[in-house]
């Protein structure tokens, strides 16, 4: 299709002689005689390229240009007029403009502008569509069509209608938590407020209270002079993700516990409570009731957060949904390193259906990544997925490898203590004698930052 010109102008003939230039170049036009029908136009018909005449009745052009730049599908406007001096280009060119040129304009000159302004635009509407379609691979809905998935669908639709109630959502690592804490937001009729998130074990204790509460300034050592507004502030009228909620410092489990029960918070520092209107969202992969059992969880905490639960399953638990998923992710690659790919070879697809997949869809998407950058395009293969240089039984996840561990573990614990705490537990000390008692080699073994260790450590008092 021709790409289509509005040519906008007072002087009936002035105009008519542009629009026949622009004609002999090929291109469709269309043709306003005022600033507000310039704009009504625009907004209509949505043209490529407006050549806009600066001094127009009901809206001149340094008027309008702002306006039409910010359509919803803005189009590039070329200035035009008889004006001379640098400052109305630059004028115009702060205002949006993609090119200015003066009147009378010859063939040559406007053929050379529009050319170079289509082939710009065709490369930003292109970018801007790819990442428009990254994001919305990124953050999309809920992908499966297992009836394990199907069923946390159900109960996601059901809690967004409350918007108040506080959510728990349970599942190991990797399974998508925050992707349903969003969904459960964006479902909701807080959707048009911010969604805030913090991971509850990526800091300190005293960070974390500062950054979820804020803090009033000079409150402490390196606070700034002004103070800080928290992430609770942050998400008013929206809702607060708290991730890996079992990492938090039991002094801090009694303050979130007075913001669920009486909705107001304290900054650091501050003499005052605040009000909040605030959604908490948390999720942990922890077994929160045998914490509350070892004192590692509030009691009380753990109730006020489980007004409703939604456990998201195990890759494992919904193997229906791992083709589908392998084949979104392979999609969202194509777009992020512009190559084709013709899906997966028979062998592929049957050792992605074998794997267990202990890192969940976070593994698997990890997996498709690292194969679409091995393949470069057409099929992937199985030797893609799961190059025969790696450490088979990491990679793959062998049965008779995690059958193994399981009966190592299992041989060291008493018949009546193989709970998965217990078992959790075995381990660490495991990891850490391999380790000669090194908590941070311990930690990077295990997968975990350092302070989920010592948390950990602290629960099962092992310190």
């Amino acid at each position: 299709m021709p790409a289509r010109i509005l040519v906008a102008d007072d002087e009936a003939v002035v105009r008519a002689g542009v629009a026949a230039l622009c004609r002999a170049l090929g291109y469709e036009t269309i043709e306003a005689s005022s600033g507000a029908q310039t704009l009504a136009r625009s907004r209509a018909e949505r043209p490529d390229i407006v050549l806009l005449d600066l001094s127009m009745p009901e809206g001149g052009g340094l008027e309008i240009l702002p306006k039409l730049v910010t359509l919803d599908v803005p189009p590039a406007v070329v200035v035009l007029t008889g004006a001379t001096g640098v400052a109305t280009a630059v004028e115009s060119m702060r205002a949006g403009a993609s090119d200015y040129l003066q009147k009378p304009v010859r063939l040559e000159t406007l053929d050379a502008a529009l050319a170079r302004i289509l082939k710009t635009r065709a490369v930003v509407l292109e970018r801007d569509r790819l990442r428009g379609e990254l994001a919305r691979l990124r953050s999309g809905p809920i992908l499966g069509e297992s009836r394990a998935i199907q069923q946390v669908l159900d109960t996601l639709a059901r809690v967004a209608a409350t918007p108040r109630t506080t959510v728990l959502i349970l599942g190991e690592s990797g399974v998508g938590k925050e992707l349903v804490a969003r969904a459960v937001h964006e479902r909701s009729s807080r959707a048009h407020a911010p969604f805030v998130a913090l991971n509850c074990a990526a800091l300190s204790a005293a960070l974390l209270e500062a950054e979820l509460f804020g803090y009033e300034g000079g409150s402490f050592t390196g606070a700034a002079s002004k103070g800080r507004e928290g992430l609770i502030a942050a998400a008013e009228g929206g809702s607060l993700f708290l991730d890996e909620i079992g990492e938090l410092e039991r002094d801090l489990q009694a303050k979130l516990l007075r913001v669920l029960q009486e909705r107001v918070y304290r900054p650091v520092g501050a003499d005052t409570d605040r009000a909040m209107d605030v959604r908490i969202l948390a999720s942990t992969n922890r077994d929160l009731p045998t914490m509350v059992e070892a004192g590692g969880f509030r009691e009380d905490l753990f109730y006020r957060l489980n007004v409703m639960s939604i456990r998201v399953p195990a890759l494992r638990e919904r193997a229906d949904d791992i083709l589908v998923l392998a084949n979104h992710f392979l999609a969202h690659f194509q777009l992020e390193f512009g190559r084709e790919y013709d899906g997966f070879s028979p062998e592929a697809r049957r050792r992605l259906m074998e794997h267990h997949w202990p890192g969940n869809v976070r593994e698997l998407r990890n997996a498709i990544e690292r194969a679409a950058l091995l393949a470069e395009g057409g099929i992937l293969s199985a030797d893609h997925l799961f190059p025969p240089s790696s450490n088979e039984r990491a990679l793959d996840g062998r049965t008779e490898g995690r059958a193994s561990l399981g009966e190592r573990l299992a041989s060291e614990l008493a018949p009546s203590d193989r709970s998965l705490a217990s078992i959790e537990k075995a381990w660490i000390l495991k990891v850490l004698s391999d380790s000669a008692g090194n908590r941070s080699q311990a930690a990077r073994v295990l997968g975990v930052n350092r302070t989920t260790l010592y948390n950990k450590l602290k629960v099962y008092g092992l310190e």
